[in-house]
């Protein structure tokens, strides 16, 4: 797998295209984040600076995209807030 170059903006991943940008929607329709880019299999989310953790949810966490939208699944596996150092 190639790593992403910072200017990326759209990701192709087996659930949809995901784009910097795309609302982060939760299964009770609110938004938790907006996509600020991907790597690997984690989904970063915008809000946070580069000195400090991101937060983050990963990719067998989205249950599907749409045109402006990441919804995520209801599962309750979520890594969300966790936090990650890239």
């Amino acid at each position: 797998m190639t790593q992403p170059r910072p200017e990326e903006t759209a990701w192709t991943t087996v659930v949809g295209t995901i784009r910097k940008g795309m609302r982060v929607i939760n299964p009770d329709g609110s938004c938790i984040g907006i996509v600020s880019g991907m790597k690997g299999e984690e989904i970063f989310l915008e809000g946070t600076s580069d000195d400090r953790a991101q937060d983050f949810i990963v990719i067998t966490q989205v249950d599907g995209v749409d045109e402006t939208s990441v919804l995520l699944s209801g599962r309750g596996d979520a890594t969300f807030g966790l936090g990650s150092t890239p």
